[in-house]
């Protein structure tokens, strides 16, 4: 490396290294390659009029301009004007092979499959950059390494036209942990999440040109990037917490779920009982945490909910929610218990009314210390009203129970029903029982199982 090189990545790196994580640090220059190098091929880079041209060169296979410093959680900018006859992209958290190296994984029809990778090869997460037509700009496809689309343009308006031909068209692709998320000219494309690679480098690529070669073009600029904090990067659930049909005392219980650092949530009060799952096609939440004891469900929306489960949506049922949807059978199916408010015949078999009692000190036996709900939790005392005569499944697996006389002797457990993790837990009357730190923390923890984060 020349002096003059060497002076200009070392001014590149000081660069970033004092602009700190949170800051957006520019790539490019607009006058130098310093702080790139380019590898796998040899196509041509360089610098014009403030942008990154690369242009195809006959015989070169893919190539890629990478930066000499390695990224992980970050958002990334740029705009690009590509031809269409050149397919283009982005590399990022991508590696470069220092040796013949070999993959074996998981192909798209799940079987074993092994790829070869050549020294100096790059290979890893490429965002898509290609003529409008394909509907495949944006996508994130694995290169050189699995080979196919891990995450294809998704059903957002406009997503699969959102590149225009022939035009300047901005990047955005934000890196936090295991996800990955795209967008362009402003419009989300593709959402991945994938553990493959945490950190690695980020390229520009000129593909290879076969037949018909002509010395196509690819144009950057404006390259950019913010490196995250630990706090941005953490990767918090999406919960909308379902309250309806029973009082209770609110800002107290929501206290419980202000309190906890990996969950943002929503709260849905259901106001004709069940409206939240009329329309489920722009559904973004990750759990569902259940808190009410509403009653009607229509068809369609027993429908809808159903289909979430299927999705694998986590519920967590809490209290008085055992006492929701008299009505409907299933729903004791779902979530493992039923709370009856009359005398009920279900299913062949005749049901009591159930009882409760308020303000009582209930100790709490944690019976199963291996699951990760439970892991490290003690027996607790706790002021809350109990529940007895409830129906239970015989197949939950019970993680607390009780022996207070007025108390069903479950009051904890987990399920599944469909591809849905179920926790569902009886205590939870009111503000006394909120304060208590077990409490909270079964919730938590219970959101965290319910979502596959546990």
């Amino acid at each position: 490396m020349s002096n003059k090189m060497l002076l200009g990545t070392l001014t590149l790196l000081l660069a970033a290294t004092s602009a700190g994580a949170g800051e957006w640090v520019d790539l490019f220059d607009g006058k130098t390659l310093d702080g790139w190098t380019i590898h796998s091929g040899f196509a041509k880079y360089e610098v014009e009029n403030g942008t990154i041209l690369g242009t195809a060169v006959k015989g070169s296979p893919n190539s890629f301009l990478c930066t000499d410093k390695q990224y992980g959680d970050f958002i990334l900018e740029f705009e690009v004007k590509c031809d269409p006859k050149l397919n283009s992209g982005v590399q990022i958290r991508s590696q470069i092979a220092e040796k013949e190296t070999f993959f074996v994984f998981r192909g798209r029809d799940s079987e074993p499959a092994t790829r070869r990778v050549p020294p100096d090869r790059v290979y890893g997460y490429q965002v898509e950059i290609a003529d409008s037509e394909r509907g495949t700009s944006g996508g994130i496809y694995d290169e050189a390494r699995r080979a196919f689309f891990l995450a294809e343009v998704g059903d957002a308006p406009g997503a699969t036209r959102a590149l225009k031909n022939n035009q300047w068209n901005k990047y955005r692709i934000e890196c936090k942990g295991s996800s990955i998320k795209t967008y362009i000219n402003g419009i989300p494309c593709a959402d991945l999440k994938d553990s493959m690679d945490a950190k690695g480098t980020i390229g520009l690529q000129v593909h290879g040109v076969g037949k018909d070669f002509k010395p196509y073009q690819v144009r950057w600029r404006n390259i950019r990037i913010r490196e995250l904090d630990p706090d941005e990067v953490i990767e918090k659930l999406k919960v909308v917490v379902v309250t309806g049909g029973h009082g209770f005392e609110h800002d107290p219980f929501f206290e419980i779920f202000d309190g906890m650092k990996t969950v943002n949530y929503v709260e849905a009060v259901q106001k004709d009982h069940s409206e939240l799952f009329e329309d489920i096609s722009d559904w973004d939440y990750d759990v569902i945490a259940f808190y009410n004891m509403t009653q009607k469900i229509s068809p369609k929306r027993r429908r809808n909910f159903v289909k979430l489960l299927s999705q694998g949506v986590g519920v967590v049922a809490l209290h008085h929610t055992m006492g929701a949807y008299q009505e409907w059978p299933e729903f004791k199916r779902i979530i493992g218990a039923k709370y009856y408010t009359k005398e009920t015949v279900e299913d062949g078999v005749t049901h009591s009314k159930g009882s409760f009692k308020h303000d009582l000190d209930v100790r709490v036996h944690v019976v199963n210390r291996n699951h990760p709900i439970t892991k490290g939790m003690r027996d607790f005392t706790i002021h809350d009203e109990t529940y007895k005569n409830c129906w239970f499944d015989d197949r939950n697996q019970v993680l607390l129970t009780a022996d207070h006389p007025t108390s069903d002797e479950t009051i904890g457990w987990v399920r599944t029903f469909r591809k849905a993790k179920v926790c569902t837990i009886q205590l939870g009357h009111d503000s006394k029982a909120y304060a208590n730190s077990n409490y909270a923390q079964l919730i938590e923890r219970a959101i965290l199982w319910t979502a596959g984060k546990l």
